[in-house]
């Protein structure tokens, strides 16, 4: 079972999309599986040159600007002219910009170019489910869909995370901030999330998942991919060919 095959199928629920911190990664193999691209302009050392122009004429899915200030976890340090100064020459190539609250002044500028605002913020601490609703509420003020990752520090904090995730009436992006608690990223997805955020060669986040093991969570996860056994119609005794068949794809998949 090939990757792509996993891609296509219209049941799978998590979306993933490939956070790249290295304009080398345009060219992987392994970028034109995700559903989405961010490209992490704050952890750029290398020109980019015409890079992303030839990976906007290859990739189909949206490509995202993120400019993430070193106050929420990132390594941009300027302020909001220098923001616009280093996410403006990229806006082409672009179908969505991460704004912070911080630089939410530039929301405007954004959807005049046709832009979705993803609007964003990371804390490195837990959130009241009364909290969270409030900032979903803040972010949907300028911004088209939130995205929030928080830290739990127990697992009644993760169910609180989850069950405000579950009830958003509006497109959210829900994850989380630290190791811990980083099997939430794929379970957010099932929760209603919209999309889970996975490296490819380095991981732009403490916690995330590669691109190939978040597809192999997503093959695992997804209703649909699961044993007939479980829909109530167990294989015969002694007869494992429906197990065999399983961990051959498995094995195919992961291998």
């Amino acid at each position: 079972m090939s990757s792509g095959e996993l891609k296509a199928d219209s049941n799978r629920i998590i979306k993933i999309i490939a956070s790249v911190s290295s304009p080398r990664e345009f060219e992987s193999p392994y970028i034109r599986e995700a559903d989405a691209v961010e490209i992490r302009l704050d952890l750029m050392t290398e020109p980019v040159g015409d890079r992303l122009s030839r990976l906007r004429a290859s990739f189909t899915g949206p490509i995202i600007l993120t400019l993430r200030s070193s106050d929420e976890g990132g390594a941009f340090a300027g302020g909001t002219t220098g923001f616009w100064e280093r996410v403006s020459p990229y806006l082409p190539d672009a179908d969505m910009v991460d704004l912070e609250i911080r630089f939410r002044d530039h929301a405007p500028r954004c959807r005049n170019l046709k832009k979705t605002v993803v609007a964003s913020c990371h804390r490195n601490e837990m959130l009241t489910a009364g909290e969270l609703e409030n900032l979903i509420t803040e972010l949907r003020s300028f911004g088209d869909i939130p995205k929030i990752a928080v830290q739990p520090q127990t697992r009644d904090d993760l169910l609180t995370l989850l069950s405000v995730c579950s009830g958003c009436q509006h497109e959210v992006i829900m994850s989380v901030t630290g190791t811990v608690f980083r099997y939430a990223r794929p379970l957010l997805s099932l929760f209603g999330s919209l999309y889970t955020y996975c490296y490819i060669d380095s991981p732009t986040s403490p916690g995330q998942y590669s691109l190939r093991e978040m597809q192999l969570l997503a093959y695992l996860l997804t209703p649909g991919f699961v044993d007939p056994w479980f829909e109530g119609r167990p294989v015969r005794s002694g007869d494992a060919s429906a197990f065999e068949e399983r961990a051959k794809k498995y094995r195919e998949f992961s291998g």
